[in-house]
């Protein structure tokens, strides 16, 4: 599968309003995964699985607030 954009007209941003964005998608058949929104504020959502089975997830809010960092490991 390549990298599928789509886009969404109203969804809860980090910041707690409802607003349009887009939504992108992609992985591979070795385990790779990408699932991220970006809104129309500029607050992102960020989830990654990795090839080593690790997990990055990361909340931005448009501020620059981060609200979630989080790397989980499988070593």
């Amino acid at each position: 599968m390549g990298i599928v954009t789509t886009t969404f007209e109203s969804q809860k941003a980090p910041c707690g309003r409802i607003l349009a964005g887009q939504h992108v998608q992609d992985h591979d058949d070795d385990g790779f995964v990408e699932d991220d929104y970006y809104f129309a504020c500029g607050c992102r959502s960020i989830h990654h699985e990795l090839h080593d089975g690790s997990i990055c997830s990361r909340i931005v809010r448009h501020d620059g607030k981060v609200l979630v960092d989080d790397l989980v490991s499988e070593h």
